[in-house]
C-alpha cells in the first residue's frame, strides 16, 4: 500500500520539476533559435522553416567589439574576486573570531553596503573618477566592483568562520604557529565551501554588472554585458546578435557553476560540522 500510494506523489514531483525546468530553460532555447536564424524568419516559427539556419550572427560578433569586451569583463571581474578574496577573508576572520565591541558596528555597515543600490554609489563614484582621472580604466571599474563583492565576501566568510571552533585555533596557536598561519593552515582548509561559494557569488556579481559599467567605462574597458547594447541602434535591433551575445555570455559561467556547486551546497549546510 505505501508503495502504490508513493508512485503517484512521486510521478507528479517529476513531473512537477520537468515542467518547471522546461520553462526555466525556455528562454535559452528561444535564445540558441534566433542566434541561428537568418534576419528575414527571426520570428518565424521554426516548425515551418526548420533548416533556415545561418551563421551570419556568429560572423557579425567576431567582427564587433563584443570578443574585446568579453576579455574586459573576465579581467575585471576577475581581478575584483581576487581583490575582494585577500581582503575579505582576515576581515571576515576578524570578525568571527575577534572579541571587539564594534562587530555589532560593522556587521551592520557591511548590510548596510550589500544591500545599497548601486545608483546611490554610481554618482559619487563617477565624480571622484572624474578629477582623478579613473574613468574609462580597468582599476577604476575593479574599484567599483569592490563596492559589490567585498561586502559580500566578508559577510559569507564571517558566517562560514563563525562555523568553526575556537578550539582549532587555540590548538594551532598553542603548537606555535602564528595567527595568519592558523588563517592560512587551519581555518581557510576548514571553511573551504564557503569561501569558494562567496568567490563564486562574487564572480558572477561582477561578471553580471551592466550598471557600473555603464557609466564607468566608454570604449576601452568596455564590458560584455555593456557591448550587447551594440546591437541596437535607432534604426533597427539585431535580435539575432543579442541573442547569440547573451548566450557567449552566459557560457563562461557555466562551468565555473559546475565545478563550485559542491562547495556552495556544503557551504549551504555548513562549513564545519560538529
Amino acid at each position: 500500500m505505501p508503495k502504490h500510494a508513493t508512485g503517484p506523489k512521486q510521478f507528479a514531483g517529476i513531473t512537477m520539476m520537468l515542467a518547471f525546468l522546461f520553462f526555466a530553460l525556455l528562454p535559452i532555447i528561444w535564445a540558441l533559435i534566433l542566434a541561428f536564424r537568418p534576419r528575414d524568419r527571426l520570428f518565424e516559427p521554426i516548425w515551418e522553416s526548420p533548416f533556415a539556419l545561418t551563421l551570419d550572427n556568429f560572423n557579425a560578433l567576431l567582427r564587433s567589439e563584443f570578443p574585446f569586451a568579453l576579455f574586459n569583463s573576465f579581467v575585471t571581474a576577475g581581478t575584483a574576486t581576487i581583490l575582494a578574496l585577500i581582503i575579505g577573508i582576515p576581515a571576515g576572520f576578524a570578525l568571527a573570531k575577534g572579541r571587539s565591541q564594534r562587530k555589532f558596528i560593522a556587521s551592520w555597515a557591511l548590510l548596510l553596503l550589500r544591500m545599497a543600490p548601486p545608483v546611490g554609489f554610481v554618482i559619487p563614484l563617477f565624480l571622484i573618477y572624474l578629477n582623478i582621472g579613473f574613468l574609462d580604466t580597468w582599476a577604476g571599474l575593479i574599484a567599483a566592483y569592490m563596492v559589490l563583492t567585498l561586502p559580500l565576501v566578508v559577510w559569507s566568510t564571517w558566517t562560514s568562520f563563525s562555523q568553526i571552533p575556537d578550539e582549532l585555533i587555540e590548538a594551532a596557536l598553542l603548537d606555535g604557529a602564528s595567527l595568519f598561519q592558523a588563517l592560512v593552515k587551519v581555518v581557510i582548509p576548514a571553511a573551504r565551501p564557503g569561501i569558494v561559494a562567496a568567490a563564486v557569488l562574487a564572480f558572477l556579481l561582477a561578471w553580471n554588472d551592466f550598471f557600473f559599467a555603464l557609466i564607468i567605462t566608454r570604449g576601452d574597458t568596455i564590458t560584455a554585458p555593456v557591448a550587447v547594447m551594440n546591437f541596437v541602434s535607432y534604426a533597427s535591433v539585431e535580435w539575432g546578435g543579442i541573442a547569440l551575445a547573451s548566450i557567449v555570455l552566459t557560457l563562461p559561467t557555466v562551468p565555473v557553476i559546475i565545478v563550485a556547486n559542491k562547495y556552495i551546497v556544503q557551504s549551504m549546510g555548513g562549513a564545519v560540522k560538529g
